[in-house]
C-alpha cells in the first residue's frame, strides 16, 4: 500500500495532471512537444516527468538524443483496481469491464474469431 501512496501523491500534482492529459492525446510525445500546451520551464517539466517515470506513470523510450514520452497502461489499470477495492463487491462487478487488461480483450477476440470460422466451415461445408 505504501508503493500506491507515493502514486497517489504524485498524481495529486495538477501540473503533473495536466501532463497526462496532453499524454492522453497522443501514444507517445517529445518534452519539446508537452511542454507546448504547458505553461511551465523545461527544468520544470523535466522534475515533473522524472517522477512520474519514477511511480512508472509514464514510460520514456530513448530515440536518438530524444526521449518519447508514453503513459505506462499498466499502472493506470492497477491504480483503478487498488481504487476499486474500496467500492462494495457489488459495485466492482458492475465495472468489471473497465478492469480488462489489453490480454484479456485480445484472447477474446481471438476466440470469438475460431467460432466464426468454425461456423463458416461448417457453412461452406453443407
Amino acid at each position: 500500500m505504501e508503493n500506491r501512496t507515493n502514486t497517489f501523491e504524485v498524481l495529486g500534482d495538477p501540473t503533473r495532471m495536466q501532463i497526462l492529459t496532453v499524454l492522453s492525446e497522443s501514444s507517445k510525445m517529445r518534452a519539446k512537444d508537452i511542454l507546448e500546451h504547458l505553461n511551465v520551464s523545461q527544468p520544470t517539466l523535466s522534475h515533473h516527468m522524472h517522477l512520474l517515470e519514477s511511480e512508472r506513470i509514464v514510460r520514456a523510450e530513448k530515440v536518438g538524443r530524444e526521449r518519447l514520452y508514453s503513459i505506462d497502461k499498466d499502472t493506470i489499470l492497477n491504480l483503478i483496481v487498488t481504487l476499486q477495492g474500496f467500492l462494495p463487491l457489488k459495485a466492482s462487478k458492475s465495472n468489471e469491464y473497465y478492469l480488462k487488461t489489453e490480454k484479456t480483450e485480445k484472447e477474446k477476440k481471438e476466440k470469438k474469431d475460431k467460432k466464426k470460422k468454425k461456423k463458416d466451415k461448417k457453412e461452406k461445408s453443407k
